[in-house]
């Protein structure tokens, strides 16, 4: 017998002392939580094949969601699909893991759900060092996530034999080119969705709005493979500066699914 997901959020809600939320009006609660400086964004350009294969792929949980082009940064002139890796450091205590650092590395795109007329961006799949926890999955558990960094180099490697997840980067932080981030892109952060089409309502301010972030002029992809998607470029790398901060509407619409 499969449980209802309501079931589940309620059970996982009932033991989770540090957070604020009411069972009987059943309002989604909302969770602090903050990414570290120089999360990451490897983005690659998706031809129409690949699109439809991700397409196929999404529309297996939910033949709502589409993907549709976007602009990620201020000089792009056109708009195209992505598929976009960002790999990251946060501290939350949704992470379950208040003593070491929690690292993901999320597989996205950006799309649009037919049933709300919602943009946003829809984790896809993604790795972490830690148990997570999603609305597709419940429970997941940690599996190969490394981001390695020091004053002048970040290194990535991330594996997951189920997710059909490989992936090796570099790059030199020494040479780069400061850059901004279209608001294209700020905007599909309000839903973040998962791919049964529960979504996360994110709220941000400036440390999101006016980020600083540099695009690093030396980087090297050894590898990336997503299911049956081999890439051997990259469009565009970058990473932030600073902390960002973000209060997340976990399962935001679940009760209207």
């Amino acid at each position: 017998m499969r449980i209802p997901l309501r079931t589940v959020y309620n059970w996982l809600l009932t033991g989770m002392p540090f957070f604020t939320y009411n069972p009987i009006t059943q309002n989604p609660f909302n969770v602090a939580f903050t990414i570290e400086p120089q999360s990451t964004y490897i983005n690659f350009k998706l031809n129409n094949d690949q699109t439809e294969y991700l397409n196929n792929y999404i529309h297996k949980f939910d033949e709502n969601l589409d993907i549709v082009p976007i602009n990620l940064l201020q000089n792009d002139n056109e708009k195209h699909n992505y598929l976009s890796v960002n790999i990251y450091n946060c501290s939350s205590p949704i992470f379950f893991n208040d003593e070491n650092v929690i690292t993901r590395c999320e597989i996205n795109t950006y799309i649009k759900d037919k049933n709300t007329n919602n943009y946003g961006t829809l984790i896809l799949d993604y790795t972490s060092n830690s148990l997570s926890m999603d609305p597709v999955n419940i429970f997941k558990s940690k599996e190969k996530t490394d981001y390695l960094k020091n004053k002048y180099y970040s290194y990535v490697k991330c594996f997951s034999k189920r997710d059909k997840i490989s992936l090796n980067f570099d790059f030199m932080r020494q040479l780069k080119l400061d850059t901004s981030l279209h608001d294209n892109l700020i905007e599909y952060s309000d839903f973040i969705y998962y791919k049964n089409g529960i979504y996360d309502k994110l709220f941000y301010d400036s440390t999101l709005t006016k980020a600083k972030i540099n695009s690093p002029i030396i980087a090297n992809l050894y590898n990336f493979e997503y299911k049956d998607l081999k890439f051997d470029t990259f469009d565009s790398l970058f990473y932030f500066d600073n902390n960002i901060d973000f209060i997340g509407g976990m399962w935001n619409n679940l009760d209207k699914t």
